[in-house]
């Protein structure tokens, strides 16, 4: 009846503690969530070093970093369990400190059936006896509100078991204690990559294990509850209950472990269960010097200053400064009014780099940047020489430089083609300039800049020709050749310089019907014509239709090319003789008969035979004509027989004046001497009586027969006797070709005519 009871009471009691723990958890969590971060500051910063202090809250509390703050460095602890066992330390310094913090302060354990765990993570205790402990509250730093953003962590400690149960284990370390055991066991600590387990329940609910962030519950039995996990990196395992009053009770809960970011946090020191109550977070800094101006500045071509101003404890050295250039060389600082300078030599590089490093000594202000990159001026002014327009023999020039310079003169100049120079605020005016090559050459390092570079590395060289002499041109002697009653024609110019159009070029042309092929080649422009009509063509290239590079125009004269094509004549015929008579055909042709060379007539036996015609001249020339006329028709001819007879010339007869007459109308005859169709008539020669017969030679008009009978030779010469005969007939030329000496054959009869008669008239004269 008695356990009846008692039982009863238990259970009574046991939930009344639930509910009493369900009303404080109620409170604490509407505190929790009632509370504002406020930022946290340092009161004051004795010797140098600022501290701040953050006490338990139950609510995060925001730390906003100085951005002068040096040399920052933290201690956390962890809050202690209910009726268990202390929380852990961790001591160090930031790395690189952010610019915002979040503190969490650790809440301390409660005692009571079911209590809540601390702030920041302790386990709840179990029920029902009334004297649990639940865990304590980690204490960490946090980059923003959420559990993931912890960098440092100091565990909770565990609750201790009800009624005569065990102590909780201390919070700290990367892997915390257990919770001490009675009937029910204590739970784990927790870890680096776990929670701790929950210790097993001596009768009564089993308790829970621990979390990331989160102690484990203790177990509940009407009896003993077991203790909470502390809070921590990872929370401890809660205790387990005791449902026997005998004996030693509930287990305590684990610790809560430790935790420390190595990227953000250095010389890091674990402690574990030094904190007793609410946990504490302490911030120490120191503010450090400012560097309020980082600047460097060239000297010279050899020479950089950098100087360092500070406000506050600070004094770089050459140490302190980092070069980009190896070269580069810096002196220990000058120090004046806070400045310190620094100079710099023996830089290669034209790109200049340079940082400052401060350490945990100074900070740089939010207008200095830490380090500087500049280019330096190593090499010294180039110049570039420009043609201003020139004046007839003057010339204008400017000097035009890369960056400003000093100490230029006119001795640096070497000037040629040119008698007189001058320099005047960087430019140059040449004067008395002849014809020709005119060079310009400014010496190497003959002036400098400001920072002391010498230049130009080279020396700087304008060349070029004056000319004033205006281009040319000429035409070259034409091609013509003639054929088939047309021209091909081939004309040439040939000029200086550029031509400025073709169609400076004019042609003028007279009946010329033909269109040029054109070639225009480096200083020659071809016009070749094909099949051109005769006429006159003209080729004029007007004043001033050629320029050469100096912009003169030419040619001063214009140049005009004119040739007439005109057709070679066609050479006169060769005379035609009289052609030789054919004769009459014969009815029916006979056969050839061998012929035996005919007897040659035996020689006369005058000593001067004039032979006679073998054919009729073709023409006899007017004047031959009147000239024979006047002869036969004013003298007598006279003929002497050759020999030494003693007879009497005898006149055979004299042409009467009628005979004279019908002769002149025979020579003055234009018509062509016909012959007869008969057989050729039969000469015979009188050699005895001098007489000369042309017997049976017909012509369609009248015969005409000259005798001349020998005379006594003037002064008692005997020369002979002669008879020359003449006869002129007309008859139309045959159609037949003509021999090479049917052609000569009449010259050379008419020749011997003229002979014959010219000798009777002038033997005729020496008779008289």
């Amino acid at each position: 009846m008695e356990n009846s009871l008692q039982e009863t009471a238990g259970s009574f009691s046991l939930w009344g503690m639930k509910l009493k723990s369900f009303l404080a958890l109620v409170f604490c969590s509407t505190l929790s969530f009632a509370a504002v971060p406020l930022p946290a500051q340092a009161q004051d910063c004795p010797n140098g070093i600022c501290e701040v202090v953050f006490e338990y809250t139950g609510s995060g509390q925001y730390f906003d970093v100085p951005f002068d703050a040096v040399n920052l460095t933290f201690e956390l602890s962890g809050g202690s369990g209910g009726r268990g066992g202390n929380g852990g330390r961790v001591i160090g310094e930031f790395l690189r400190a952010p610019s915002e913090l979040w503190v969490h302060v650790g809440g301390a354990g409660a005692v009571s059936a079911e209590a809540a765990g601390g702030f920041n993570g302790g386990g709840r205790a179990g029920g029902s006896r009334g004297n649990e402990g639940s865990g304590g509250g980690a204490s960490d730093i946090r980059t923003g509100e959420d559990l993931s953003h912890r960098i440092v962590v100091a565990g909770g400690g565990g609750g201790g078991g009800g009624y005569s149960g065990a102590a909780g284990g201390i919070g700290g370390n990367v892997i915390a204690a257990n919770g001490g055991s009675g009937q029910g066991s204590g739970g784990t600590g927790g870890s680096e990559t776990t929670g701790g387990d929950g210790g097993a329940s001596n009768g009564g609910s089993a308790s829970l294990p621990g979390a990331f962030g989160v102690g484990g519950t203790g177990g509940t039995s009407w009896n003993a509850g077991g203790g909470g996990g502390g809070g921590g990196w990872y929370g401890g395992g809660g205790g387990g209950a005791d449902s026997d009053s005998c004996c030693s009770d509930a287990g305590g809960g684990g610790g809560g472990s430790s935790y420390a970011d190595a990227e953000l946090t250095d010389a890091i020191q674990h402690q574990a269960g030094v904190q007793s109550g609410a946990g504490r977070v302490i911030i120490r800094y120191q503010i450090a010097a400012k560097v309020t101006a980082f600047t460097a500045l060239q000297q010279s071509s050899n020479e950089v200053l950098i100087s360092v101003e500070t406000d506050g404890n600070f004094t770089p050295s050459a140490q302190n400064l980092t070069f980009g250039d190896i070269d580069c060389s810096a002196s220990e600082p000058q120090v004046a009014d806070l400045v310190n300078s620094f100079t710099v030599t023996g830089c290669s590089s034209q790109e200049f780099r340079v940082s400052l490093n401060t350490g945990k000594m100074a900070v740089f202000s939010q207008s200095v940047s830490s380090s500087i990159s500049l280019d330096l001026d190593l090499v010294g002014p180039e110049f570039s020489i420009v043609m201003l327009e020139p004046e007839s023999h003057q010339y204008l020039f400017e000097l035009i430089a890369n960056e400003e310079h000093f100490g230029l003169s006119p001795d640096a100049f070497a000037i040629t083609g040119c008698a007189a120079s001058e320099l005047i605020d960087q430019k140059l005016s040449l004067n008395d300039c002849g014809d020709g090559e005119i060079a310009i050459e400014l010496a190497a390092n003959s002036t400098a800049d400001y920072m002391g570079n010498q230049g130009p590395a080279r020396s700087v060289k304008l060349q070029f020709t004056r000319d004033t002499v205006a281009p040319t041109a000429a035409w070259a002697e034409p091609i013509i050749v003639e054929e088939g009653g047309a021209f091909d024609v081939t004309v040439e110019l040939r000029f200086d310089d550029v031509l400025i159009s073709e169609d400076a070029i004019e042609i003028v042309s007279d009946e010329i019907e033909c269109v040029p092929v054109t070639t225009i080649g480096s200083g020659v422009i071809v016009f070749e014509y094909v099949g051109c009509a005769p006429g006159i063509a003209q080729w004029r290239l007007p004043v001033f239709s050629l320029v050469d590079l100096a912009g003169n125009l030419g040619p001063v004269q214009e140049a005009i090319l004119q040739v007439e094509l005109i057709l070679t004549p066609a050479p006169a015929p060769a005379p035609v003789p009289l052609p030789v008579p054919l004769p009459e055909p014969e009815p029916e042709p006979e056969p050839a008969i061998e012929r035996l060379p005919e007897p040659q007539p035996a020689p006369a036996t005058n000593p001067n035979p004039i032979q006679p015609p073998i054919e009729t001249p073709e023409a006899i020339t007017p004047d031959i004509r009147d000239e024979i006329l006047d002869f036969i028709e004013g003298e007598e001819p006279i003929l002497e027989q050759p020999g030494t007879s003693s007879q009497a010339p005898t006149v055979i007869s004299s042409p009467t004046e009628s005979e004279n007459a019908e002769l002149r109308a025979d020579l003055e005859d234009d018509s062509t001497p016909e012959v007869s169709d008969r057989d050729e008539p039969s000469r015979s020669v009188a050699s005895e009586t001098g007489q000369v017969e042309l017997d049976n030679l017909q012509t369609d008009s009248s015969e005409k027969v000259i005798e001349f009978e020998n005379s006594d030779p003037p002064y008692g010469q005997a020369v002979g006797t002669k008879a020359f005969t003449a006869e002129l007939a007309l008859a139309p030329a045959p159609e037949q070709k003509i021999g090479f000496l049917s052609q000569v054959a009449p010259l050379s009869i008419a020749v011997t005519v003229i002979s014959g008669v010219g000798f009777a008239i002038y033997r005729k004269m020496m008779v008289r």
